[in-house]
């Protein structure tokens, strides 16, 4: 009983966390799958879906919207019109690998619903990206899991210093990028 609650929920948190995300989400399903809360296939599958999911998502918003959203927003126009130069050579060559170029799967995506981009060749080619991805990046992730549980153990023994070092690192990255420039502190520093 309980284990059939931990496979369900597993499987759909795959698939809501691939949705929303992508990676992360991807290898921490691999390491449920390899402590044996789940079958790892079916976490492969739930995660294609959840990856065809959010790139469906994206296309049609795109189709729909995607001229109203480039006009509200200069700054992605700009990163769409310097993408679109490779892009408009080879199509179906980078939506076939798009999930591969970190950073730039969601401008991919509007450049095919913005370029009209037919719905076939559009879910024909983004299957494939994802099925290489999830194979890839699962298989991967699978294969290494045993490395990432050691690692994470060794986290877990060291948490406090963990802790520390990011909570310095946070702040500061904001004290010297994010905080509101002021001039009685920029004086302090020089």
């Amino acid at each position: 009983m309980i284990e059939s609650l931990y496979e369900g929920c597993g499987l759909l948190a795959t698939y809501l966390g691939t949705l929303l995300e992508g990676e992360i989400i991807l290898l921490t399903s691999v390491l449920s799958a390899k402590m044996g809360l789940f079958n790892y296939y079916w976490g492969l599958v739930a995660a294609f879906l959840g990856a065809y999911t959010q790139a469906w998502v994206k296309f049609l918003i795109a189709k729909k919207q995607g001229t109203k959203l480039l006009n509200k927003k200069p700054s992605l126009k700009e990163k769409l019109d310097n993408a679109s130069v490779w892009f408009d050579k080879r199509p179906f060559v980078i939506l076939s690998i798009y999930k591969f170029l970190y950073g730039m799967t969601t401008i991919i995506i509007l450049m095919a619903g913005i370029r009209n981009i037919s719905y076939l060749k559009f879910g024909i080619h983004v299957a494939i990206s994802i099925t290489l991805w999830v194979a890839v990046v699962g298989g991967v992730g699978y294969f290494c899991a045993e490395v990432m549980m050691d690692n994470i153990q060794v986290l877990s023994e060291n948490k406090w210093y963990v802790i520390v070092t990011l909570v310095s690192i946070g702040l500061l990255v904001w004290l010297f990028k994010h905080r509101p420039h002021n001039d009685y502190c920029l004086k302090l520093i020089n």
